[in-house]
């Protein structure tokens, strides 16, 4: 399993929300190029980057420390804001290797179609899961669908790597369940999951459950876990022993 730690961006800086609250918001003073670095020199080469300023105005507001963090050789991953085909294009020629995007899949009943007509497998989208409801645009919308009917429809257009984010568990270190994931796995698409997880007993039990991906923020940070730890748990194969 890939062990994807997150930097979420706001005013150029490090930070962490809480449930996805602007109003909870923790600055951990770091410069976002310095926070890849200790990951990379950690043993990572694989980032997460939520350009949480470009969520709150609807366009990317980071795309410069974008091409930064790429330029030290690490797979991108990259969302926040990407609200049009053009932010989209602008996101993947700064140097992202993936975007993930929620609200621009639910504008048009043809916007999937068209995303992954252009930009293929460079896309996953963000389906962030609430009381069983697929929600969008910084959690405000809810589009009445479920998570398992919202990505049966778009793996059926092409998409095959879908971020999956228990948005009730987001950034309260309490965890996450593996429990969760399931009913997603084994279906013939990738999933990354996202939202509490915080001990390597959490990302080993994704591991082992079939999840491809795991974001680690918070914990990171705040000491919840090391990053030596987290990678060695993410080596967990399933059929072995918890």
């Amino acid at each position: 399993m890939i062990l994807f730690p997150a930097i979420d961006l706001y005013g150029g800086r490090v930070v962490r929300l809480t449930e996805g609250d602007f109003a909870r918001k923790t600055d951990y003073g770091l410069l976002p190029v310095d926070a890849a670095k200790r990951f990379l020199d950690g043993g990572c080469r694989y980032i997460h980057i939520v350009d949480l300023e470009g969520a709150e105005l609807g366009c990317p507001c980071h795309l410069h420390i974008l091409e930064q963090i790429r330029g030290l050789g690490m797979f991108v991953q990259y969302g926040g804001g990407l609200r049009s085909e053009t932010c989209v294009r602008d996101a993947l020629s700064s140097g992202a290797d993936r975007v993930m995007i929620g609200s621009l899949l639910f504008m048009d009943p043809d916007m999937p179609k068209k995303i992954i007509s252009e930009f293929g497998k460079a896309v996953m989208p963000a389906i962030d899961v609430r009381g069983r409801r697929v929600v969008h645009s910084g959690w405000l919308e809810e589009t009445g669908l479920s998570p398992d009917e919202v990505i049966k429809s778009m793996h059926g257009i092409g998409f095959s790597v879908f971020l999956v984010t228990d948005t009730g568990r987001d950034g309260l270190m309490g965890g996450t369940s593996a429990e969760f994931y399931k009913p997603f796995l084994g279906k013939g698409y990738d999933i990354v999951a996202a939202g509490g997880i915080t001990t390597a007993k959490d990302i080993s039990a994704l591991a082992l459950a079939g999840v491809s991906g795991a974001v680690v923020g918070k914990s990171l940070y705040e000491g919840g876990i090391r990053l030596a730890d987290a990678l060695e748990a993410a080596k967990c194969r399933r059929g072995q022993n918890g």
